[in-house]
Protein backbone atom coordinates (compact mmCIF):
# COMPACT_ATOMS: atom_id res chain seq x y z
CA UNK A 1 0.00 0.00 0.00
CA UNK A 2 1.20 3.26 -0.90
CA UNK A 3 1.83 6.17 1.62
CA UNK A 4 -1.06 7.81 1.18
CA UNK A 5 -3.54 5.21 1.58
CA UNK A 6 -4.42 4.21 5.11
CA UNK A 7 -4.65 0.08 6.08
CA UNK A 8 -8.20 1.26 7.57
CA UNK A 9 -9.20 2.01 3.79
CA UNK A 10 -7.78 -1.27 2.87
CA UNK A 11 -9.49 -3.14 5.16
CA UNK A 12 -12.92 -1.48 4.72
CA UNK A 13 -12.58 -1.77 0.95
CA UNK A 14 -11.40 -5.67 1.59
CA UNK A 15 -14.28 -5.94 3.62
CA UNK A 16 -17.11 -4.68 1.28
CA UNK A 17 -15.47 -7.03 -1.84
CA UNK A 18 -15.84 -9.85 0.97
CA UNK A 19 -19.51 -8.97 1.97
CA UNK A 20 -20.26 -9.09 -2.21
CA UNK A 21 -18.40 -12.22 -2.77
CA UNK A 22 -19.17 -13.80 0.32
CA UNK A 23 -16.21 -14.84 1.26
CA UNK A 24 -13.62 -14.61 4.71
CA UNK A 25 -12.24 -11.40 4.19
CA UNK A 26 -8.42 -12.80 5.49
CA UNK A 27 -8.61 -14.59 2.08
CA UNK A 28 -8.66 -11.16 0.30
CA UNK A 29 -5.23 -9.21 0.28
CA UNK A 30 -4.60 -5.68 -1.57
CA UNK A 31 -2.81 -7.91 -4.47
CA UNK A 32 -5.54 -10.24 -4.81
CA UNK A 33 -6.23 -10.34 -8.29
CA UNK A 34 -10.48 -9.81 -9.12
CA UNK A 35 -10.57 -12.11 -12.35
CA UNK A 36 -7.65 -14.59 -11.75
CA UNK A 37 -7.93 -14.81 -8.06
CA UNK A 38 -11.85 -13.80 -7.02
CA UNK A 39 -13.44 -14.96 -10.16
CA UNK A 40 -15.02 -11.72 -10.64
CA UNK A 41 -16.95 -11.49 -13.91
CA UNK A 42 -17.85 -8.15 -15.77
CA UNK A 43 -21.46 -8.19 -13.70
CA UNK A 44 -19.01 -8.83 -10.60
CA UNK A 45 -17.31 -5.48 -11.01
CA UNK A 46 -20.23 -3.34 -11.33
CA UNK A 47 -22.00 -4.87 -8.32
CA UNK A 48 -18.71 -4.25 -6.49
CA UNK A 49 -18.63 -0.45 -8.09
CA UNK A 50 -22.22 -0.07 -6.43
CA UNK A 51 -20.90 -1.54 -2.85
CA UNK A 52 -18.23 0.62 -2.32
CA UNK A 53 -20.28 4.06 -4.14
CA UNK A 54 -22.41 3.38 -1.38
CA UNK A 55 -20.05 2.05 1.50
CA UNK A 56 -17.85 5.35 0.63
CA UNK A 57 -20.15 7.94 -0.52
CA UNK A 58 -18.45 8.35 -3.81
CA UNK A 59 -18.93 8.20 -7.51
CA UNK A 60 -16.29 6.16 -9.28
CA UNK A 61 -15.94 6.62 -13.02
CA UNK A 62 -16.45 3.66 -15.49
CA UNK A 63 -12.99 4.63 -17.09
CA UNK A 64 -11.36 4.37 -14.04
CA UNK A 65 -12.59 1.55 -12.89
CA UNK A 66 -11.91 0.01 -16.42
CA UNK A 67 -8.21 0.11 -15.01
CA UNK A 68 -8.97 -2.45 -12.44
CA UNK A 69 -6.94 -5.45 -12.07
CA UNK A 70 -6.58 -6.07 -7.90
CA UNK A 71 -8.16 -5.41 -4.74
CA UNK A 72 -5.23 -3.00 -4.42
CA UNK A 73 -6.47 -0.95 -7.44
CA UNK A 74 -9.39 -0.52 -5.99
CA UNK A 75 -8.22 0.81 -2.83
CA UNK A 76 -6.21 3.46 -4.40
CA UNK A 77 -8.79 4.85 -7.22
CA UNK A 78 -11.25 4.82 -3.49
CA UNK A 79 -8.43 6.64 -2.13
CA UNK A 80 -8.38 9.31 -5.03
CA UNK A 81 -11.96 9.93 -5.17
CA UNK A 82 -12.51 10.40 -1.45
CA UNK A 83 -9.52 13.25 -1.96
CA UNK A 84 -11.68 15.08 -4.59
Amino acid sequence: MSGFMSDDLERQVIQVVSVYLRVDRQTIRSDSRLVEDLCVDSVGVVEIVMSINEAFGIDLADVDVAQWRTVGDICRLVSVCKCR
